[in-house]
């Protein structure tokens, strides 16, 4: 006996058919956004964005290709295909079942963003699959869907405070450590891969890598420091960032009296330092500026012991005498209006010293120049400060008024002043391009609007779904033919009717 099987297509039809009519069933793919943001990316990284797929008919959804009009900056991750279609090996296609409105099947598309400079870029994204509710469609009548995507390529700013680390005068095999501030200046995310130290290995970094700074946030990482002896030592920590502009590497110094601005070298508080020429760092009354006394030792340390002294004569030739205010009368690079240099003396003989030079702390901030404060003469400006409208770099990070409403915050060309309506984002600017993203990206007052101000036209680049197709019926079909066309229904009935004959003959 000859069985007849009807085509999957029929079975299809009158699953959803009524008394009266035929209906196929509804194939809908969907995306849960029309533009995707990926965000703000570091050039030259890559980060990966996941798009959620969903179907919604009642039929299942079979995906076979999905195209980026943009492969170069945003790549269609092949994780999205699981089965394989030709049986050639390859998966190249997706299965999704049947879903509803309300509860959505769901499948992960992954797309890898890889800016390669500063700038914005945008790319649709085009899915083919057998979706029968769109209006548009391939020469070979599957459907197609599409979306869009948006991202930022940025170069990283990285700012490094103190730049450089002073251990002071430490005994050896001890642990000592300092800390560096590390503070996201950008928008793009901040990587630390390594902490490297050049020029001794007494001095390591003592916080682990990778370290991962986001936009405005700020991190402390810990430099030790294992001295081996009471000699000085002098390194270089490079940091390995990627922030391409980021300075040479921070200076780390200990137990080097000659050229540190630490008070713990002056052990009797008189002001001068032994490497400074104070031959008795233990004796308050015994420096270079001390009065000579019959007392059997060398009190101003300049090798003579009880000489007669006297404070009105130029005894070093420099023009000024004790009472005239000179600190040390037998060196004549010592004397009141000296300029002062980094050599832990008090040239200028006003107690302070090396004052005036890139080490020392001049406006009482907490920084010397060296250290990072790029105006040692103002206690409000250091890389501490907290930036005001002000015309000044007040936290010295090369930005002069960020955060107000002069600065370009989101770095696409205009400030507030400008005319910017969101200076936080930046898709959005004066004549900007209106994307479909709920966002008045030209700053007109209207949202995803064309050209023409058309309402939504910004969105055309979507394909429209059937109007028949819109309203989906509790069954999840739409009709296709009914009674009032019975050609059309001729070839179903003969189906039918072959259907009929075979179950009687089973009997």
């Amino acid at each position: 006996m000859h069985k007849i099987f009807l085509p999957s297509l029929c079975v299809t039809l009158f699953a959803c058919a009524s008394d009266n009519e035929i209906q196929i069933q509804r194939r809908e793919l969907l995306t849960d956004k029309t533009t995707y943001d990926a965000g703000i990316v570091a050039t030259g990284e890559r980060d990966t964005i996941p798009i959620v797929l969903q179907s919604i008919g009642l039929g299942g959804i079979t995906i076979t290709d999905i195209i980026s009009s943009d492969p170069d900056h945003f790549v269609v991750l092949p994780s999205w295909a699981t089965q394989d279609s030709d049986g050639d090996g390859i998966s190249d296609s997706l299965n999704m079942e049947r879903g509803t409105t309300d509860s959505p099947t769901q499948d992960i598309l992954e797309l890898n963003f890889r800016p390669n400079s500063n700038g914005l870029f945008r790319a649709q994204i085009t899915i083919i699959s057998n979706d029968n509710t769109t209006k548009e469609q391939t020469e070979d009548g599957k459907g197609i869907w599409r979306f869009a995507i948006r991202g930022v390529g940025q170069i990283p700013c990285a700012e490094v405070f103190p730049q450089h680390i002073d251990f002071g005068s430490r005994p050896a095999g001890g642990y000592f450590s300092e800390q560096i501030t590390i503070r996201n200046c950008a928008d793009a995310p901040l990587t630390i891969s390594n902490f490297r130290v050049e020029g001794s290995s007494s001095f390591y970094g003592a916080t682990s890598t990778p370290m991962y700074i986001f936009a405005g946030e700020e991190k402390q990482a810990d430099i030790a420091w294992i001295p081996g002896s009471s000699n000085a030592e002098i390194a270089g920590l490079a940091i390995t960032i990627n922030d391409p502009n980021f300075p040479e590497a921070i200076q780390l110094q200990g137990n080097n009296c000659d050229d540190s601005a630490h008070n713990e070298w002056d052990l009797d508080g008189d002001g001068w330092r032994s490497c400074g020429g104070d031959c008795d760092d233990t004796n308050e009354n015994i420096n270079p500026s001390a009065i000579e006394m019959m007392n059997g030792r060398d009190d101003n340390c300049n090798d003579d012991i009880d000489e007669e002294n006297f404070e009105d004569v130029d005894d070093d030739g420099d023009g000024y005498t004790e009472l005239d205010g000179d600190c040390n009368d037998s060196d004549d690079e010592m004397a009141p209006e000296m300029e002062e240099v980094v050599n832990a003396m008090d040239e200028n003989c006003d107690g302070f010293i090396d004052n005036q030079t890139e080490i020392f702390d001049d406006d009482g901030d907490g920084f010397s120049e060296r250290e990072g404060d790029c105006d040692d003469d103002n206690a409000d400006i250091n890389p501490l400060i907290e930036e005001i409208k002000n015309g000044a770099d007040d936290n010295c990070n090369g930005f002069v008024d960020e955060g107000s409403d002069v600065f370009d915050d989101d770095g696409d060309g205009y400030t507030e002043l400008d005319g910017d309506c969101d200076d936080s984002d930046p898709w959005s600017w004066p004549d900007g391009i209106e994307d479909c993203d709920s966002v008045d990206n030209d700053c007109d007052g209207l949202i995803d609007e064309d050209e023409d101000d058309v309402e939504n036209g910004s969105c055309g680049f979507i394909v429209e779904k059937e109007n028949t197709l819109t309203e989906v019926p509790e069954d999840g079909c739409q009709t296709v033919g009914s009674s009032t066309n019975p050609l059309w229904l001729l070839p179903v009935f003969g189906l039918l009717a072959l259907r009929r004959r075979q179950e009687q003959e089973e009997r």
